[in-house]
């Protein structure tokens, strides 16, 4: 069912709000048909009713989204290059081209999508997101193996850059994109199944921390909160606002330094729930995030992840 929108005098319709937005876009996922959804975003961008003219890039790529989910390829491209023209100039520039690469790769436009994701390629050794966003685009099309080929190629670059700039602001700022490059480096080589180098074993070390979050499946937060109410305030009263907490700190986190998220173990749950004040169970594996878009989601729901945790983030 449409969401109803509230009408002002005169009739004309509310302007939307990015939180309208995700609404509309979560109203479609859980419908059985989210074309009305789809023209409803994009009538909110032809007929200039947004809150804030930036948001014409997020409901564009919203429709896409969804449209991509439909399997409806022209029609997602479409969506998404209209998506991309609005975000020119914009800090969400580089992230929605690399979305519009990866759809150009899924549907068929090889040479297209490559040439994109070719042009963000610099960007590798610039920007502390790159290496989520341009290693997506690669790995969600079979192309893991350029992954690893493109991260290892810039972090020899990163690395010069910071032994010519010395100290200083800019050796900084280009120490924090190697990091970043390095840990994911580390996770696409991982999941190809190479051996650890020295560079593994470094971005290792990076990624080892104490978990900021223990995420909890969904019967074991039930179990855990009948037994202590009072962890409602910090976990959620709820499995969908445990699951919103978690989406959204690491949404908002430095790429080069997330929440380690622990995932809670049966051994863990009997250990809270226990006597046994020194019992110390193993840790629980840790939270693989963000999956790609169309992976299944990490909360275990079965549903995709942008279809599930990751609107939960932005709304």
């Amino acid at each position: 069912m449409l969401r109803r929108r509230a009408l002002p005098f005169g009739g004309v319709a509310a302007a939307l709000t990015e939180d309208d937005l995700t609404g509309i876009s979560s109203d479609a996922i859980s419908s059985d048909d989210p074309r009305p959804f789809i023209d409803q975003l994009v009538a909110a961008v032809d007929e200039d009713r947004l809150a804030e003219p930036d948001l014409a890039s997020y409901a564009l790529g919203l429709a896409a989204d969804l449209a991509d989910g439909l399997h409806d390829g022209e029609l997602a491209l479409t969506l998404s290059e209209r998506s991309l023209e609005a975000t020119r100039g914009l800090d969400d520039e580089h992230w929605t081209r690399a979305r519009h690469a990866e759809l150009l790769l899924r549907f068929g436009r090889e040479d297209e999508g490559m040439r994109e994701l070719h042009a963000l390629r610099p960007q590798l050794t610039r920007d502390e997101m790159a290496s989520l966003y341009v290693t997506e685009a690669l790995t969600e099309n079979g192309r893991a193996e350029l992954a690893e080929e493109w991260l290892t190629s810039a972090l020899t670059t990163a690395a010069d850059i910071v032994e010519r700039a010395g100290t200083g602001r800019e050796a900084d700022e280009v120490r924090a994109v190697e990091n970043a490059l390095a840990v994911k480096r580390f996770h696409v080589r991982r999941d190809l199944g190479l051996p650890h180098d020295e560079i593994d074993r470094i971005a290792e070390q990076l990624d080892e921390e104490n978990p900021d979050h223990v995420f909890w499946p969904e019967k074991a937060h039930a179990t855990l909160l009948e037994a202590q109410p009072d962890a409602a305030e910090e976990l959620g009263a709820t499995w969908d606002e445990h699951r919103a907490i978690i989406e959204r700190d690491l949404q908002a986190s430095d790429p080069t330094d997330l929440p380690y998220v622990e995932i809670g173990t049966p051994d863990l749950l009997t250990a809270l729930l226990g006597d046994d004040e020194d019992a110390v169970p193993p840790p629980g594996p840790e939270l693989e995030w963000p999956p790609g878009r169309n992976d299944p989601c990490w909360c275990g729901s079965g549903a995709k992840y942008k279809k599930c945790c990751l609107p939960r983030g932005r709304a």
